[in-house]
């Protein structure tokens, strides 16, 4: 971050800043993942992160979209199990996610979060990675936008690397597909 960006933010600020590095950090690897397990303990460990970094800059949406999806992955991560492989949670989540957008609303802003949100909980729902990642596109393209709104520059650093290792991801995607195609 350049110096005088640091300069202007408060004690609060920069802590919430500094959370929000931390979690584009972890964020670089989410999508590079080879397994839905992994892409979706990574993404768990991001949330809380984000969370935190939302509610303190005061982008409540964003807050409490974070909160639920700690719930969203938690059901996902157990979507080989009886109990968490129904559709129900597909629905229950997205129906969480316009609530939570309802009540903490902050304008036409908090439908960027609130869509992401709900195009992020189609792509949790896919088992295969390269669905993750092709409906996670507009998901990171709304939060980006939301994190701008919000003059969160991890917000924007973190969506536009993650727009950047699903074009990764999906890059090995193809090449595995041909790969397996010639043999």
């Amino acid at each position: 971050m350049n110096p005088i960006f640091l300069q202007s933010l408060s004690g609060l600020d920069l802590f919430a800043q500094i959370i929000g590095v931390i979690a584009v950090t972890i964020s670089c690897v989410v999508f590079l993942g080879r397994k839905r397990k992994t892409i979706l303990l990574c993404k768990f460990t991001t949330d809380v992160l984000w969370f935190w970094h939302y509610f303190l800059i005061g982008a409540y949406s964003g807050a409490a979209l974070n909160i639920l999806a700690l719930f969203r992955e938690g059901i996902f991560m157990n979507k080989e199990k009886k109990w968490a492989s129904s559709k129900f949670w597909l629905y229950l989540i997205m129906t969480l996610t316009v609530i939570s957008c309802l009540l903490t609303w902050e304008g036409l802003p908090s439908l960027l979060p609130m869509i992401g949100s709900c195009c992020a909980v189609v792509s949790f729902w896919c088992t295969k990675p390269i669905h993750i990642r092709l409906t996670a596109i507009p998901s990171q393209v709304l939060w980006l936008i939301y994190g701008t709104i919000h003059f969160s520059l991890p917000s924007f650093i973190c969506n536009t690397m993650g727009l950047i290792t699903i074009g990764i991801g999906l890059w090995q995607d193809v090449k595995e597909m041909k790969k397996t195609k010639n043999e």
